[in-house]
Formats: structure tokens, sequence, C-alpha cells
């Protein structure tokens, strides 16, 4: 994400981040993929499909409703664990009872968005699926940086969707088919249309992200605070939200009058065999609580004071960068570093306004170089380790290497909502002293 002006020629740029795409992506699909599955054979756990395991689940319930069936009924999960896994999961054993649950735990009107995939079979589904997650990926990247930055460099463009492609957590996206990726992009197309005030838009997007309510749930709260602090100017957003919602509820009902509480059940059963959110899972509960309390309050706080703005200016920016980091932190299972798609609004914020961060404190200043420090370990150790392997084809066999690039994973949460937490404590010194 380099502007024009550097010294560096765009063109060398993006050359070298189309080299990156390369490496990371051969990386993942061609070394890291194959080297986890002995593991996975070891436990018996690879007779099934792997690749777009996170969107069988739908594709299978669609089928089951489309012919009258309840995609919420438990004999589902053990006709789902079977594909994926070649075999019905005992959650008894402690092996199995530490694989991540796969079964339809999505509101019924997933099904409807994906409706049109129901009439192919999953081999099809599958190559359309790992099209459409990346051109999704590609589109957020732009969409986003629309909204944070209009005047922002067509090469600059070019080089951040490349390196948005090559981080994990779209990788991984793309891999295990995940409607993450598409929420994330809806959030973006939500925003974008704010910044441009077409409020309607914005509210018939926004409810189709609720798809994956944990990434929705705390920007969906910020926005309606934000709609209803200039309600005149700003109600098409809540009607159209309102309208949205009540069409999928009641699309939704129609197909299944009951499709709330099998839901809710499924929901909760995710939930008891899913680890705890970010926060908690590294610093511990007592820590990972009061630090997840901490960003909530610090949210409310900056969402409070800048719900007034318009949704141009650098207030509600940081409003809504923040809210997604934290979310990313607070809400979603570890084991879903998909879902840090939501941090990518952070990452661009950080890279599009260099001579801020370069003319602010040292603080932010080392806040800001940890965080890039953190994203740019996994591009240059996946490059590291798919050239490499190259030449030495044994690599390609040593699991502490192939895991190399991975181990900033659950450290870059925490390193992009840094140097957003100083500058939201920086806005409450700010405006705790008094003017003169």
């Amino acid at each position: 994400m380099v502007r024009t002006g550097m010294s560096l020629s765009p063109k060398l740029v993006a050359g070298l981040a189309v080299l990156v795409l390369f490496g990371c992506s051969y990386y993942f699909f061609f070394l890291f993929i194959p080297g986890m599955r002995p593991s996975l054979v070891a436990r018996h756990l690879a007779g099934g499909y792997g690749y777009c395991n996170d969107f069988y689940p739908i594709w299978l319930a669609s089928g089951e409703l489309f012919h009258g069936r309840d995609p919420y009924s438990p004999e589902l999960t053990p006709r789902i664990e079977t594909a994926l896994y070649g075999r019905a999961l005992d959650r008894s054993t402690p092996g199995d009872a530490q694989v991540n649950m796969r079964a339809f735990a999505y509101p019924l009107y997933t099904i409807l968005l994906f409706a049109p995939l129901a009439a192919f079979s999953f081999p099809t589904v599958q190559i359309i699926i790992c099209v459409v997650l990346a051109l999704l990926a590609a589109l957020a990247v732009l969409w986003w940086l629309r909204a944070l930055d209009p005047h922002f460099a067509f090469n600059g463009t070019a080089v951040a969707i490349c390196l948005a492609l090559a981080s994990y957590p779209v990788l991984e996206g793309i891999y295990s088919g995940q409607p993450g990726l598409l929420a994330g992009a809806l959030i973006a197309g939500t925003v974008l249309a704010l910044t441009r005030q077409r409020y309607v838009l914005a509210g018939i997007l926004l409810p189709c992200a609720s798809i994956k309510p944990q990434l929705v749930l705390l920007v969906g709260l910020w926005l309606m605070v934000w709609v209803f602090a200039d309600l005149s100017e700003r109600k098409g957003t809540v009607l159209s939200a309102l309208a949205t919602s009540a069409l999928l509820v009641a699309a939704s009902t129609w197909m299944l009058p009951n499709w709330f509480s099998g839901w809710w059940r499924m929901l909760s059963e995710y939930r008891r065999v899913s680890p705890p959110p970010l926060a908690e899972f590294v610093l511990g509960r007592v820590a990972g609580d009061a630090l997840s309390l901490f960003l909530i309050a610090l949210a409310a706080w900056l969402c409070w004071k800048k719900r007034r703005e318009p949704a141009n200016s650098e207030g509600f920016v940081l409003c809504t960068v923040f809210v997604l980091g934290i979310t990313a932190l607070v809400l979603p299972s570890t084991i879903a570093v998909y879902d840090q798609f939501l941090l990518l609004p952070a990452a661009l914020w950080l890279c599009i306004r260099p001579m801020r961060i370069l003319r602010g404190s040292l603080p932010l200043r080392v806040l800001a170089l940890m965080a890039i420090g953190a994203l740019g370990w996994q591009w240059l150790t996946a490059c590291g380790v798919a050239f490499a392997s190259i030449v030495l084809p044994a690599i390609a066999h040593s699991p502490k290497l192939l895991l190399l690039p991975l181990r900033t994973a659950a450290s870059v949460p925490f390193a992009l909502v840094a140097p957003l937490c100083f500058e939201v404590v920086q806005e409450i010194r700010t405006n705790a002293v008094p003017s003169c």
C-alpha cells in the first residue's frame, strides 16, 4: 500500500505485491494444507471434504430445506461430520471433543443468500465459492479504501488487494468456504454507502451481513447510535434496515416456522464446544474479560462522542475501524482466524495515514511499527518458506517450518488494535482538556 509519491517505483511495488501473493498462496495451498494432512489422517479425520468444509453445512442444509426437511435437525450433524471427516464424531472422547463442530448453525436466511448454489453438485460449488470469495475479499479492500480515502492511488489499491488476498485470514477463509468473507464485504459496502450518503442501500446491506451475527453485532450497534443521532437526515438507513430484516425473518418463518428455536439451540451447542474469544484465550479469563470490558467501554465512549459527525469524517472512520478491530478480540472464537478479516480496515487505516503516524508521538510510532511487523511477518516468512521449499523440498515435511508464518496469527489483532487504542485515548485526553 504505497503511494506513487514514494521513492520506490509503483510498478516495482506492484510486482513485489504480486510475488508475495504467489508465494503466500503457494505456501498455504501446496505446503501448509498438505503438511497438516498427516495429523488429520492419524486422528482419522481426513476421509471427507477438506476444501470448502465451512460451506458444506450451508449447501447440505439448503438441499434439506428445499426438500421440506429441518436443516437444524440433530440428525443432520452426523451426516455433515461424515462428509467432512469420513466419520461421525464422538464428543465423549478427548480427541473428538477438540474438533470444531460442523453443523448448520447460521440463521435460516443464510440459505436464501446462497440458494442458487443448491442446484449444483458440491464439487462444482467448491469451485464457485473459491472464485466468489476471492472476488468479495478484493471488493472489500476496494470499498474500504474508497470509504477511508476516496483519493487513494490506483497502484496502492492494487497492492492492497494483493496483500489482503495473501493474508492468512483470507486464504483460510477461501479454503474453508467461509461466509464470513461475504459478511465482511457487506460491512465494507455498508460503510462506503454511508460515506456517500446512500442511506437506504446501507440499511439493506447491513442486515444481510448478520448471517454472521457475532461479526456485525458491535458495528451494527454503533451505526444505529450514529443514525439516531441525526434521524431526520439518516432515517433512510434505519427504515431500510428494519424492512430488510423483517423481510429476511418473514421469509425464513414462511419456509420453516420454528427456525429460530432450532437455530438458537444449534448456536448454543456450537458455542459450548468452541474455544473462548481471543482476549480470554491468550490472557486468561480474568485478564481477558477485563480487557474486553475496557475495549468495549472505550469504544462506547468514542462512539457516543462522535455520533453526530458525518460518515466521511475522521471521527466516524476511527469509530468504525476501532469497533471492528475490537470485535476480532472480544467476540469470535479463537479458531476462527478467518474472522480476523474484520481487521482489514484497521490495517488499511494505519497504512494510508503514514504521515499522521510519523508525526505522532513516540508511543504511537512504536505501536504502529509493531503492528506492521506482526502483519509483515506472515508475508515474509510464508514467501521465504515457499521459495526455500523449491530448493530444499525437505522443508515441506518440517512441521516447525510450516508453522513459522503463523506464529504471529494470535498477536495480529492485539497489534492492530493497540495503536487504535492509543488514538482513542488521545481523543479522550484532548476532549478532557478545557478550552481556553
